[in-house]
C-alpha cells in the first residue's frame, strides 16, 4: 500500500523502486489523498497492469491505508509511503523468509533513514529496540520503537482479514503503532537484519508538522486502546506500569477528570498496589506542579498512603500540599523543568539538526 499526499517530488523514485524488485509477483495499490500538487498524474505516467491509482478527498493516512486495504486481494501486505523507497531484494528478503517459517506471521527488516537530498543517515536499528522475535505484544505495548516506520515490515493478510483489522482514522499520530499493536495480539513476528529500505525525513513528515496538542491526543488514544486490549493482562508489570504511567503523567497531564476516571480502571487495580500507589503519587505530583486544583492531588495522595501505608513521600507530598498548594507547586515545578519532555519532542530532531 501506498498512501500518498503532495508527494510528486518523490513518488516516481518510491514507485521506481518497486518496479526494480527482484521478487515480482506484486500488486501496487497507491491512494491519492486529496492531493494538490502533481501527485496523481506522477503516479498515472507508470502503465503497469500491477499498478493501481486511487484518488479520494483528503482524509488522512488512516483512511488511505484503509481505502487500500480494502481493495488489496495480495497474500501478503508490505508498507511503502510516497517519499520512502525499497532496495531491489526488500520483498524477495521478506518473502523468502515468510515461505521459509510458516509459523511467523510477520517479519520486519532494517532499513536506513534519508535525508530529502538522498544522504544516508544512520540505520533504523540505530533507533530501536531489540531486534526481537516472536510474540512481540509486550514490547510494542511498551513503544512503537520496535519497527519504525512501517515500510520494513511485511505480514500476512489472512491474520488481518481474520481479525477485521482497520486503521483507526482518530489517530493522526501513531496509526501504524495502533495497527501492529492489535495485529501482533495474535501474531509472531522474525526478523531479517539486511538493510533493505530508505526510510526519508523531512520537514513535511507528518510526525513532525502535527501540533502538539494532536500528538498528545493521537498518542493518548493509542494509550488507552492498547491498555483495553485482552493480551495488556498478559504483559510484564514493568510493562503495565510503563504505559499507565506515560499516559497518566505525560499525556494526560492537566486533565484530573480523565485521568482519576484511567485511575479506577480495572487494569490499573490489577497493577500491584505498590505500582498502584507510585503511580498515583507521581500524577499528584505533576498535577500540583501544574497548578491544578488541590482536590484531585489530595485524593490521590491519599489514595497512594492507604495502598502503601507509611510512605514518606506521600505522606511530605500531602503535607506540603495542605499548608500551601502555592509553594507545593512551586518546588514541584522546578524539579519537573529539569525533565524532557519526550512526548512532545522530534523523534528526528537529531539526524535533521534542529
Amino acid at each position: 500500500m501506498m498512501p500518498a499526499y503532495n508527494a510528486e517530488d518523490y513518488i516516481g523514485e518510491a514507485i521506481e523502486s518497486i518496479l526494480i524488485q527482484v521478487y515480482t509477483d506484486w500488486e501496487l495499490i497507491i491512494v491519492n489523498d486529496g492531493s494538490t500538487d502533481g501527485t496523481a498524474e506522477v503516479a498515472s505516467a507508470y502503465h503497469d497492469e500491477r499498478i493501481r491509482l486511487i484518488s479520494q478527498a483528503n482524509s488522512g493516512e488512516a483512511a488511505a491505508r484503509n481505502t487500500a486495504m480494502g481493495q488489496m486481494a495480495g497474500e501478503y501486505i508490505a508498507f511503502l509511503d510516497a517519499d520512502d523507497t525499497y532496495f531491489p531484494h526488500h520483498l524477495n528478503i521478506a518473502m523468502k523468509a515468510l515461505h521459509e517459517h510458516s509459523e511467523w506471521d510477520g517479519v520486519y527488516t532494517d532499513g536506513i533513514h534519508i535525508d530529502t537530498s538522498g544522504r544516508e543517515l544512520p540505520p533504523l536499528s540505530s533507533r530501536r529496540r531489540g531486534p526481537f522475535q516472536g510474540w512481540l505484544f509486550d514490547k510494542l505495548v511498551w513503544a512503537s520503537d520496535v519497527f519504525g516506520p512501517p515500510l520494513c515490515v511485511v505480514i500476512r493478510r489472512e491474520k488481518v482479514l481474520a481479525r477485521d483489522l482497520w486503521y483507526d482514522p482518530r489517530i493522526v499520530i501513531g496509526p501504524d503503532w495502533d495497527f501492529f499493536l492489535r495485529y501482533a495480539e495474535y501474531a509472531t513476528f522474525g526478523y531479517r537484519g539486511e538493510i533493505t529500505c530508505k526510510y526519508r525525513i523531512h520537514l513535511t513528515n507528518i510526525s513532525l508538522r502535527a501540533n502538539q496538542q494532536v500528538k498528545l491526543d493521537s498518542l493518548a488514544l493509542c494509550r488507552k486502546k492498547a491498555i483495553q486490549l485482552e493480551s495488556f493482562s498478559k504483559c510484564t508489570v514493568e510493562t503495565r506500569g510503563f504505559v499507565f504511567y506515560d499516559l497518566l503523567v505525560n499525556l494526560l497531564d492537566g486533565n484530573p477528570v480523565e485521568q482519576d476516571a484511567i485511575t479506577r480502571w480495572p487494569q490499573f487495580l490489577e497493577l500491584p498496589r505498590e505500582e498502584q500507589a507510585r503511580l498515583l503519587r507521581l500524577v499528584a505530583g505533576r498535577s500540583m506542579a501544574g497548578g491544578i486544583a488541590p482536590d484531585y492531588p489530595k485524593a490521590w495522595l491519599k489514595r497512594s498512603s492507604m495502598l502503601q501505608p507509611g510512605d514518606r513521600r506521600s505522606l511530605m507530598m500531602s503535607l506540603l500540599l495542605g499548608a500551601s498548594p502555592r509553594l507545593a507547586g512551586a518546588i514541584l515545578r522546578r524539579r519537573y523543568s529539569r525533565q524532557a519532555d519526550s512526548a512532545l519532542s522530534s523523534p528526528f530532531s537529531d539526524l535533521l539538526g534542529t
